[in-house]
């Protein structure tokens, strides 16, 4: 699971069970012009989730940071960039000892559009795991029968069996994580470009079972319907 490195910290860091309404805290540490496009582009997906939850926002590593050590939460949307940079280092470490114990982190929504590769290495370096960035293009993805497991069978009745999504990819995740996966067959889809092979090797999206809790990757970057019935599926979880 790759997560060893954080249990030594763990006796610090306890999740603590909601006592109220369930909640989901949204972190967008992101620029003013990541917080314009998550406003216009996210509402549906905002709703939705609001049916599911009370949403709190951190905007500050501050506020981040201390609405983690003192409430509780179902999980947490890492909304867009902000949090993947150098100076947001703790966050990250305390992102990981957040999901270790039990808490689900979903990296969603802005954050593929605007993370930089070296970011997104160092990232997953904090979460002791392999992936990395991968390729950046659209294809049509099939959703891996080993998520029915994942899901279970009722709630992954509401996921597309395959959709088209323009994302960025994962590179080194383990086949069981892979949420949506290409086939053999499967081509890149430009309207510029001619047809190319894909990666079979790579995943636009991913639920990893970390620790006690989930980490959640989805790479799509135009807010496809199949996306946001993934990220209701992994809250839900």
């Amino acid at each position: 699971m790759g997560n060893g490195r954080f249990m030594a910290s763990l006796c610090c860091f306890s999740l603590r069970k909601p006592t109220v309404a369930p909640q989901i805290l949204y972190l967008r540490l992101g620029t003013d012009t990541q917080d314009g496009l998550f406003d216009e582009l996210y509402q549906d997906i905002r709703a939705r989730i609001a049916s599911l939850a009370s949403t709190q926002e951190a905007t500050s590593m501050a506020s981040a940071q201390s609405l983690l050590s003192t409430q509780s939460f179902m999980a947490v949307l890492v909304a867009d960039s902000g949090t993947s940079v150098k100076k947001h280092n703790a966050l990250q470490i305390q992102l990981a000892s957040y999901a270790a114990v039990g808490g689900t982190v979903i990296f969603c929504c802005l954050f593929a559009s605007f993370i930089r590769p070296p970011d997104m290495g160092k990232l997953w370096k904090n979460f002791n795991m392999p992936w990395g960035s991968g390729d950046y293009h659209r294809s049509t993805f099939y959703l891996s029968q080993k998520m029915k497991n994942v899901f279970g069978s009722q709630r992954a009745k509401h996921l597309p069996s395959e959709y088209s999504m323009k994302a960025l990819h994962l590179a080194n995740v383990p086949v069981d994580s892979r949420v949506y996966v290409p086939l053999e067959q499967s081509r890149t889809e430009s309207r510029v470009f001619p047809p190319a092979a894909v990666d079979n090797s790579q995943t636009p999206a991913a639920f990893h079972k970390y620790g006690s809790g989930w980490l959640g990757y989805i790479g799509d970057v135009n807010n496809e319907d199949g996306s946001q019935a993934l990220l209701m599926a992994m809250l839900s979880r």
